[in-house]
């Protein structure tokens, strides 16, 4: 089977190909076209077919942190209760890995476990320091315990990393010298990155934006 052309269609986000031409072998899939396969199934939200592969990847494979990770996320999408098991093992397997505890910092939040979320993007923060992701992230959860100050200065950290700062900075003081705004009434700026934290699918979500950061391989 010529791997070059599955990568190819991967990379170039032509995942349905990607399915078709593994359907074509009749060769045990390896280590790393399981995880094509499933990553694939994952971005068109086949989510159910997803986990069924990662489920297969533990069996053939073995227990590895990236195929627990995977499957909690399916089941995340999934509302199957089981999803933070297989996220807490996936940070048992590999707790040195700042992106195990974003990943389940973000179901956590989801998920209402808002303190919970809070540690775990700490922690992720920790160990790989400096991800504009995380620190948005986290200033997100913050904001919504109240915890205004602390949410502010993740999301300066955030901003200078991804260098914006010059413009968010200035937003930030003017806001800082107008009046409170009621419980009832966000601000713009909030607004704006809840709707980048909500509408971007997870897993296309994370996966671009941390390869790219340099935060996952």
């Amino acid at each position: 089977m010529d791997n070059t052309q599955i990568l190819k269609a991967y990379q170039e986000g032509e995942f349905e190909q990607v399915l078709k031409l593994l359907e074509e072998t009749t060769e045990p899939l390896s280590y790393d076209l399981t995880g094509i396969k499933g990553e694939s199934l994952h971005r068109l939200k086949r989510y159910e077919d997803a986990m069924n592969v990662w489920n297969l990847a533990i069996a053939n494979f073995g227990d590895q942190p990236e195929f627990y990770a995977e499957r909690g996320v399916c089941k995340f999408h999934l509302r199957f209760k089981s999803a933070m098991e297989d996220l807490n093992k996936a940070v048992e397997l590999d707790p040195e890995n700042g992106y195990r505890y974003a990943c389940r910092a973000y179901v956590k939040d989801k998920i209402g476990d808002t303190e919970g979320a809070i540690a775990d993007y700490m922690k992720a923060n920790e160990l790989d320091p400096g991800n504009e992701i995380t620190l948005n992230n986290l200033g997100l959860a913050e904001e919504k315990l109240g915890h205004t100050k602390r949410a502010r200065e993740q999301f300066r950290k955030a901003d200078q990393i991804a260098g914006v700062d010059h413009i968010t900075n200035k937003y930030f003081d003017q806001e800082e010298k107008a009046a409170p705004l009621s419980d009832d009434k966000a601000t713009i700026g909030t607004e704006l990155r809840k709707m980048m934290s909500s509408k971007a699918e997870f897993k296309s979500f994370w996966n671009d934006a941390l390869k790219l950061l340099g935060f996952k391989k």
